[in-house]
């Protein structure tokens, strides 16, 4: 088992040597750009280009993925050099999206843009619920650090007082 394990390890440096897949697939900053990337899009999509249009547009305009600008140069569409890239980066959200995308490519329905428009309204959502959980845990710190100098003042202004009055 070990050795494959170790097998495994050494792949994954020779595929992130030649640039094929990413170091660290924990930091994907397509990912956390992807409620940009939905907002670009449906902005594109509603102007009136067409899906790849709109889409290769969005990406070269946001994405900051070198990678992704590599598979989008070699491929004939942008939604094929999309697909490739889900591949390498093998992750839920961008899933999603790609999924809907395709979707799209092939029914031509109103409803898969509305399922986009339902995506980037979740992930704003989530966006938002992640950032008030980080401002609670910021503010319980803050408050116990105030009431440990609240105590410390009070100690040091009310010791000597105390210890003045015997």
């Amino acid at each position: 088992m070990r050795l494959f394990d170790e097998y495994n390890r050494i792949i994954e440096e020779k595929l992130h040597a030649y640039g094929i897949r990413p170091a660290d697939k924990r930091d994907c900053t397509f990912e956390k750009e992807l409620h940009n990337i939905l907002q670009e899009f449906l902005i594109a999509f509603g102007a009136g280009l067409t899906l790849d249009q709109a889409l290769r547009s969005t990406l070269e305009k946001v994405s900051n993925d070198q990678t992704l600008m590599r598979l989008i140069n070699a491929s004939t569409t942008a939604i094929e050099a999309l697909n490739d890239y889900a591949l390498l980066i093998d992750r839920k959200e961008v899933w999603r999206f790609v999924r809907l995308v395709n979707q799209y490519q092939i029914t031509g329905s109103t409803t898969t843009i509305q399922a986009i428009e339902r995506l980037h309204d979740e992930l704003w959502q989530n966006k938002l619920l992640a950032i008030r959980k980080k401002s609670e845990v910021v503010t319980v710190q803050l408050t116990f650090l105030l009431m440990l100098s609240l105590i410390s003042v009070i100690v040091v202004s009310i010791t000597p007082v105390i210890l003045f009055l015997r």
